[in-house]
């Protein structure tokens, strides 16, 4: 009778057993691990800048009329490159930025770079000589040819390597070539320059 009871009761005390044993399961995954993260400070990114602060005149260099074979002129134009970034500088002339009835093609042209703060050129110091090397003299070298050769960046005259706040001076020269062809015709024109970061 007693092995009887015994063994009524044996299953009774495996069940508390394996309770416990799930117990323990259930606390150890709750604390699964230690943990611990660190940053650094706060990151910052700025483009840096290709500029241009205001030519020296602002206005246009030249405005003339009446003219007539052997009329000329000489202007200079200060310009300052403001970027922070380190940039070559080159001078054009759009295609869409020359106008006129034909005379573009009659003026003898002459842009010379260097130094000097004058709008009359009275003191400008040249250092390098960026269309028209030969001189006045040369006829084919005029303000339509100059805008065939250099109508963009990648064609632009110059190539100032400038830095911030920095300065260049340009002197144009033009001169009414000795052709009837000439005659009653105008010209205008709007020079670019541009920068590029290098």
């Amino acid at each position: 009778m007693a092995m009887g009871i015994l063994s009524r009761l044996t299953p009774l005390v495996g069940v508390p057993v394996g309770l416990t044993a799930a117990g323990v399961f259930v606390w150890q995954a709750s604390f699964a691990a230690f943990s611990a993260t660190t940053t650094d400070g706060v990151d910052n990114w700025a483009a840096g800048s290709v500029s241009f602060g205001a030519n020296a005149p602002a206005t246009a260099m030249f405005t003339a009329s009446g003219l007539k074979p052997g009329s000329n002129g000489t202007a200079c134009v200060k310009i300052t490159y403001t970027g922070s970034l380190a940039a070559s500088v080159r001078l054009y002339l759009k295609n869409a930025d020359l106008g006129g009835t034909g005379l573009a093609g009659y003026l003898t042209f002459q842009v010379n770079e260097g130094t000097g703060s004058a709008a009359d050129c009275s003191d400008f110091v040249s250092s390098a000589n960026d269309y028209n090397a030969v001189g006045m003299g040369d006829t084919t070298k005029t303000l339509a040819a100059f805008n065939t050769a250099s109508n963009s960046y990648a064609t632009g005259v110059s190539g100032w390597a400038a830095t911030a706040n920095t300065t260049k001076t340009y002197q144009f020269k033009w001169q009414v070539q000795d052709n009837n062809a000439a005659n009653g015709t105008t010209a205008s024109a709007t020079f670019t320059w541009e920068a590029q970061n290098t």
